[in-house]
């Protein structure tokens, strides 16, 4: 079930397409709806080969973000990718321990995940509005399925966790 929209894609994250990096296999087939440019799904265009980044989301903003304690600092809030890699290899290391083992390169079983329409839909929170844009960059913006301001989306971490570790294992 998916929330209310309360998540939007945030102006100040990073994401796009690689100049560098040919796309990978794993991003060849992604949510319905997806906008990668040049998907099975959308048109064709610039960079249509490339390596599309972010691959998932997470709380980014630091007006919403965990309150933390830092010593003579004191107290104040963090975002960012401060806030979201902590929480991402939280999640990973509890997957891992589902596993009973290392699960390693996660990202072909997270687009494992994101291709099932059942899992995708009950494992992440699909981000469909605001964008990755400020009056002075440009940007993209936040859409159904996969996208180049939150990825895949965010986790629903009590069910992705799971199906993650089956993802990787080939299930």
């Amino acid at each position: 079930m998916q929330p209310a929209e309360t998540e939007i894609g945030w102006p100040f994250s990073g994401g796009g397409y690689s100049i560098l990096f040919p796309r990978p296999t794993f991003q060849d087939t992604l949510p319905a709806g997806s906008s990668y440019i040049g998907s099975s799904v959308g048109a064709p265009g610039p960079n249509s080969n490339m390596r599309g980044v972010p691959d998932v989301g997470y709380q980014a903003s630091s007006g919403t973000g965990p309150l933390v304690y830092l010593g003579a600092f004191g107290w104040f809030f963090v975002g960012g990718t401060s806030c979201s890699a902590p929480q991402w290899a939280g999640l990973i290391a509890i997957a891992d321990q589902i596993s009973g083992d290392n699960l390693g390169y996660i990202n072909p079983g997270l687009y494992k995940i994101g291709r099932d329409p059942t899992r995708y839909s009950n494992d992440f929170f699909d981000v469909t509005t605001g964008k990755n844009q400020t009056s002075s960059i440009p940007g993209y913006p936040a859409s159904p399925g996969w996208d180049a301001v939150t990825g895949l989306g965010t986790p629903n971490a009590v069910n992705l966790a799971h199906d993650l570790v089956a993802a990787v294992h080939g299930h």
